[in-house]
C-alpha cells in the first residue's frame, strides 16, 4: 500500500572540490496521510538533502546526479519540471518550514506582502481578499496584534513571531504535506513548545501530514508516529517512534539515544558521545558505514552493503546483529575533554 509520499532508492551525489560525494545513498521512506514522520541523524547524515529533494530545491550547480523515485499522491516528482513544481506542487501541495526564518523571509519586504505572494500565485487572491486571508492566517498561528505584524518587516519581530509567520506562509494555500526542517532549533524552550503545540493543533484541524527533520530525539519521540534514522546518507533504522527509541534495533540508534541528555545528569557533566567520526562521503566503505564506530561490529559487517531488513512488527534495521541493549547498557569509552560534534543535544 502506497502512502501520501513514497521515496524509493533515492540517490543523490554532489560535485565538490574533492570529487563526487554520495550524500544520499538508497533512501526508502513512506509517509501516510495525517502522519508525522521523523527523520533523525547527525549533521551531514543526509536528512535535509532528502527533504529538499522532495520539493526539488537542491542547489542545481552542486548536484552531480539524482536517481530513484519520489512519488507524491502517485505523481513522480523527479520527472516533474521545475516550472510544474513551482506552479502545481511547491506551496500548493507541499510546503516547507526552514530552520532559520531570517534566511527564508525577505528582510526588506513587509510580512503582509510575503504572505500575499503565494496567495496570488496559487489561489488567485489579490487586494482585499489576499489581505483578509493573510490576516486570518496570522490569527490562526497566534501572532499577537496581527494587523501590526502585516505592516512590519521581519527584522521588527521576535524569533518566535518570525517562525509563526513562516508557518503561516507555508499553510497559506492549504497544502497536504508540510516539511519542517529543524523548525525550532533557533528558538528558546518556551517558544519551542508553543510552536510544536501549534503544529499538532494545525495537523489535527487541517489533516496535515508532516515530515519532521530534527536532531532532537526527545522532540521526535514525543511528536512523531514513525521515525527513520539516517547515517552517512542511508536509512539504518525505521519503526514506530514509541518503540524505536525505547528498544533500538541498530547500534547507531542505541548510541544516539544513550547520548541524549537526561534530567538525572549531574550539572556541568560531559555529555556522552559516539566515538569515531562519520565516514568520508567521497569514499564510503563497501560494508556497513557505521562499522568503524560500532561496539559490536564483526568482520562480516565490513565486506558487503547491509540493507534494511525486517526485525519485528513494523520495524526494520540495516544491521547483521539487530538486538541492541537498552541505552543505559550501551558501553562507552571514557569521556573526552570536549563536547563532540556527534553529541545529540536535547532542545527542550
Amino acid at each position: 500500500m502506497t502512502g501520501l509520499l513514497d521515496i524509493r532508492d533515492l540517490r543523490i551525489s554532489f560535485r565538490t572540490a574533492r570529487g563526487v560525494a554520495e550524500v544520499v545513498n538508497g533512501v526508502n521512506l513512506s509517509l501516510d496521510e495525517g502522519q508525522v514522520h521523523g527523520l533523525v541523524g547527525e549533521s551531514g547524515s543526509g536528512k535535509s538533502v532528502t527533504s529538499r529533494a522532495v520539493l526539488g530545491i537542491l542547489p542545481h550547480a552542486a548536484v552531480n546526479s539524482i536517481s530513484g523515485s519520489i512519488r507524491y499522491k502517485g505523481r513522480e516528482l523527479l520527472e516533474t519540471t521545475d516550472h510544474q513544481m513551482g506552479k502545481e506542487v511547491r506551496g500548493r501541495e507541499i510546503s516547507m518550514i526552514f530552520q532559520d526564518p531570517m534566511t527564508a523571509l525577505n528582510p526588506v519586504m513587509k510580512v503582509g506582502t510575503q504572505i500575499a505572494q503565494p496567495l496570488g500565485w496559487h489561489l488567485g487572491l489579490r487586494g482585499a481578499k489576499a489581505a483578509a486571508r493573510a490576516l486570518d492566517l496570522l490569527e490562526q498561528v497566534g501572532i499577537p496584534d496581527p494587523r501590526r505584524a502585516l505592516r512590519s518587516y521581519p527584522t521588527q519581530l521576535s524569533g518566535g513571531q518570525r517562525q509563526r509567520i513562516m508557518i503561516a506562509i507555508a499553510l497559506a494555500c492549504d497544502p497536504k504535506l508540510l516539511i519542517a526542517d529543524e523548525p525550532t532549533t533557533a528558538l528558546d524552550v518556551t517558544v519551542q513548545k508553543q510552536i510544536l503545540d501549534l503544529f499538532d493543533q494545525l495537523r489535527r484541524e487541517r489533516g496535515l501530514s508532516v515530515l519532521l527533520v530534527s536532531h532532537d530525539l526527545t522532540l521526535v519521540a514525543e511528536r512523531c508516529h514513525t521515525v527513520s534514522v539516517m547515517y552517512a546518507g542511508r536509512v539504518v533504522e525505521h519503526g514506530p517512534a514509541k518503540d524505536l527509541f525505547r528498544q533500538p534495533h541498530h547500534p547507531y540508534t542505541g548510541l544516539l539515544e544513550a547520548a541524549r541528555p537526561r534530567l538525572e545528569n549531574k550539572p556541568h557533566s560531559l555529555l556522552r558521545t559516539i566515538p569515531g567520526t562519520v565516514p568520508d562521503l567521497h569514499r564510503l566503505p563497501s560494508g556497513c558505514s557505521f562499522a568503524d564506530r560500532c561496539p559490536q561490529a564483526a568482520d562480516d559487517c565490513r565486506t558487503a552493503p547491509i540493507g534494511l531488513a525486517r526485525t519485528g512488527a513494523d520495524r526494520e534495521a540495516a544491521c547483521l546483529f539487530p538486538t541492541v541493549p537498552v541505552p543505559s547498557a550501551v558501553p562507552f569509552p571514557a569521556a573526552a575533554g570536549h563536547h563532540s560534534a556527534e553529541t545529540v543535544l536535547e532542545g527542550r
